[in-house]
């Protein structure tokens, strides 16, 4: 129940993989068949966005973090 579902929203089993541990809620999960860390790596190579672009708590503002860390969120 860490995450609640809306509406008709129905869960399903997929291989993701987060940026970093313990990201849950801040960064949404990656699809994944990565297994092992040379196959994350190689991944993360071929990838043309950028793994900080599913940082969820960006997703207000371009400048979020910035405003966040001045706030003293951080």
């Amino acid at each position: 129940d860490r995450y609640p579902l809306i509406n008709n929203e129905k869960p399903e089993m997929k291989k993701i993989r987060f940026r970093t541990l313990g990201c849950y809620p801040l960064t949404a999960g990656v699809e994944s068949d990565a297994i092992t860390l040379e196959q994350v790596v190689a991944e993360v190579m071929a990838v043309k966005l950028s793994e900080r672009a599913t940082r969820l708590i960006d997703g207000d503002k371009e400048d979020s973090m910035e405003k966040k860390k001045k706030e003293g969120y951080f």
